[in-house]
């Protein structure tokens, strides 16, 4: 895929994608796209808080109630995970555990250990474990299988 970029005088930003066929590679780039002006309501002490997807490191559903971890706060929201997984699967969320999903964009480092499990390593420190029920797409989405 070729991209070109133009900076000029215009009023407003413009993308247009050009394609023979729209294939998985371009649908990719549109939800892409698509996702990253999106907001997601979630609240904390009785205020909603509109957040970008690319805020939040991980989700976990505890005691029936998803909640959405950001580097700075941990807020409640009605979605599900499974919601949230495929509303935001491409733009880097993935299921790591039956309780969690992780946002990839926020992973820093990966760790075996036993059992077959791998440790996530946040960029804000947090580590998280991935089961070894979800470690094969986990290394699909991140390139490490052959």
């Amino acid at each position: 895929m070729k991209i070109r970029v133009e900076h000029g005088e215009y009023e407003e930003n413009e993308l247009i994608l050009r394609c023979k066929e729209l294939d998985e590679e371009c649908l990719s780039v549109l939800a892409l796209l698509r996702e990253r002006g999106a907001k997601l309501a979630a609240s904390k002490d009785g205020e909603t808080h509109m957040l970008s997807p690319n805020d939040i490191c991980y989700a976990e559903t505890v005691d029936g109630k998803t909640f959405l971890y950001t580097p700075d706060v941990v807020l409640e929201t009605g979605h599900s995970l499974a919601a949230l997984q495929d509303k935001y699967e491409e733009a880097g969320f993935i299921r790591i555990g039956k309780s969690q999903l992780v946002n990839l964009c926020h992973a820093a480092k990966l760790r075996s250990l036993p059992n077959s499990r791998i440790e996530l390593t946040l960029k804000n420190g947090e580590r998280l474990i991935a089961s070894r029920h979800y470690i094969q797409n986990l290394k699909e989405k991140l390139g490490l299988l052959e």
